[in-house]
């Protein structure tokens, strides 16, 4: 089989989002055996290694991998890592922090350890009134999905705003998505390129 590139992101334990990345090749009957997962959700998942997988993984590379403190994900490039522009997703927080995104909002499985260790980064920074948050959960059979906003202080109106786009009318538009786009802190310019440019002309769950 032959091989196929993998990038392990070494997050923040701040942040969350990436402040290391390691670009790889292997073949990913290798990769899948050492994470115990299917070929198929190898290619669509990210996933968490644990120190042990992480040793088998520095083993087949031949590749001492450094001590980090956080958490170290595994996936293979996504079509967002060669847009011409900073893609939000896993650096929601930062931007907040620095001003330059008003608001943000991301869904997943309530007690999911990626997902929860992305809400734990925020909480900090929630106490102390510099992100105010908003949490909503729903029951979608046996799982819980957690849906969390936040919105730099006086910017709670995107809250409902959100909620006002997402559930209203269908078939998505262009006009929509660029409405999503702005409600999410990007710019006209990133807006226009984001609808000429995304797959699949539909919106997406989670933050962009």
């Amino acid at each position: 089989m032959a091989t196929e590139t993998f990038i392990l992101r070494f997050l923040s334990p701040e942040t969350g989002c990436s402040c290391h990345e390691l670009r790889f090749e292997a073949e990913p009957q290798d990769i899948a055996g050492i994470l115990d997962v299917g070929l198929e959700d190898l290619a669509r998942q990210s996933h968490y290694p644990d120190t042990a997988e992480l040793a088998a993984l520095a083993k087949l590379l031949k590749l001492p991998l450094p001590h980090w403190d956080g958490d170290i994900t595994l996936s293979q490039p996504h079509w967002l890592d060669r847009v011409p522009y900073l893609i939000h997703t896993n650096f929601e927080l930062p931007l907040m922090l620095d001003g330059r995104k008003p608001f943000a909002v991301m869904s997943g499985e309530k007690d999911f350890h990626g997902f929860e260790a992305m809400r734990a980064c925020f909480k900090p920074h929630v106490d102390h009134g510099t992100i105010v948050e908003k949490v909503t959960e729903w029951q979608a059979r046996s799982t819980t999905i957690v849906t969390a906003y936040y919105a730099l202080p006086g910017e709670e109106w995107r809250f409902e705003a959100y909620d006002l786009l997402m559930n209203g009318p269908r078939p998505w538009t262009d006009e929509m998505e660029h409405r999503l786009g702005m409600l999410l802190g990007y710019i006209e310019e990133q807006c226009d390129w984001w609808i000429a440019n995304r797959p699949g002309r539909v919106p997406f769950a989670t933050d962009a």
